[in-house]
């Protein structure tokens, strides 16, 4: 069974979704059994996750969301170091 989703993400500006894609490009390469796509639009960031079953699918995106969420921390760390 075929299973597919699309995961879109806002960023406050052009740079942070730049910056987000590169440290996304890598998780393009999951594994044999899903696939991502990135596309972008305006500030959006979509992720599109295909895989060819429910686990595999899961799997995909935990690997995103934990990139995403590492990626936001970061970039908190980095804006209160800015701040100080």
């Amino acid at each position: 069974m075929k299973a597919r989703c699309t995961i879109e993400v806002e960023f406050p500006d052009r740079k942070s979704l730049s910056a987000a894609i590169a440290a996304l490009s890598h998780e393009g390469d999951v594994g044999n059994r899903s696939s991502i796509r990135m596309k972008e639009k305006d500030k959006t960031l979509a992720l599109e996750i295909e895989a060819k079953d429910v686990v595999a699918l899961r799997a995909a995106a935990n690997a995103c969301l934990r990139a995403l969420q590492v990626f936001e921390n970061i970039e908190e760390v980095q804006k209160d170091e800015e701040g100080s």
